[in-house]
């Protein structure tokens, strides 16, 4: 018995320490570090050549209290790889965990950085040699975009606001994965919780990046939007991107698009970005 209840008050001790162990990052210290793969866009402004994309890194670290950050990130300005550290960096709070960031030894240097759940940061700078460099995590958001659908039959045109768009750029290939989540298709009476299409080709411009595929093979997950329960839900390859033509414009946080779903669905979208949303 005197083994048992020694064996208990072990236990129980233990217990404790992880319990303590666990609580001591949930009262936080105000310091949040993020470390994430980075795609890097280059633009030469001297010549007005683009110098395309490649896959980077970052290190930020920011303290939430004392308003301060540092930053090592890795760039490629074609001449290959570069590193920029930065020990100086302002912070100004632009929404819960979202930071807009300064430097005062930099002044071209500005950018965000969201340490929330998914976290996403975009940086811009220009390089003595007037490389202008754009580096984002891999996932550019458009939010509160505004959707117009018409269709080929005539029948009368719906309106859809606050549509998400996704473009996950993988600089390999020169392609990505597009998602647009919420949109209502009116003529087939249903609601998209998303249509996501793989391997979209894009080309690297000035200020972005701009789409272009036909027949576009797509996963749509949709649901008919007159059940209120929400219960009818599917996975269906019959709403392909019949064509698919989209501008991101990163340097004005900017989404102009003109797709169509299927054989009867035209989609025509303008949209910000996610750092418009935060009022930055």
């Amino acid at each position: 018995m005197k083994k048992i209840l020694l064996l208990i008050a072990a236990v129980g001790i233990l217990m404790t320490a992880v319990s303590c162990g666990d609580d001591e990052p949930k009262r936080g210290n105000g310091v949040f570090t993020v470390s994430e793969a980075m795609v890097n866009h280059a633009f030469d402004t001297q010549t007005d050549q683009v110098l395309g994309v490649s896959t980077t890194h970052c290190k930020v670290t920011v303290d939430t209290k004392k308003l301060t950050a540092t930053i090592e990130l890795t760039y490629n300005d074609g001449q290959g790889i570069k590193t920029l550290t930065l020990d100086d960096l302002t912070v100004k709070s632009k929404g819960l965990k979202f930071f807009e960031l300064s430097s005062s030894s930099m002044s071209n240097f500005n950018g965000y950085v969201d340490i929330n759940e998914e976290s996403s940061m975009r940086y811009f700078f220009t390089t003595a040699d007037g490389i202008r460099i754009i580096s984002m995590t891999p996932d550019v958001f458009f939010l509160k975009t505004k959707n117009t659908v018409s269709y080929d039959d005539g029948a009368s045109t719906s309106e859809t606001d606050n549509v998400m768009y996704t473009f996950h750029i993988e600089p390999t290939g020169n392609t990505a994965i597009v998602t647009v989540a919420g949109i209502v298709h009116a003529k087939d009476v249903k609601y998209f919780n998303s249509i996501t299409a793989a391997s979209v080709p894009f080309t690297v411009t000035p200020n972005g990046f701009t789409f272009n595929g036909e027949d576009l093979k797509t996963d749509a997950i949709y649901r008919n939007y007159v059940d209120s329960t929400g219960s009818v839900i599917s996975h269906t390859d019959k709403y392909p991107f019949k064509t698919f033509n989209a501008t991101v414009d990163l340097v004005n946080d900017r989404l102009e698009a003109n797709y169509m779903i299927g054989n009867s669905a035209t989609v025509t979208a303008t949209g910000c970005t996610y750092l418009d949303v935060y009022d930055y």
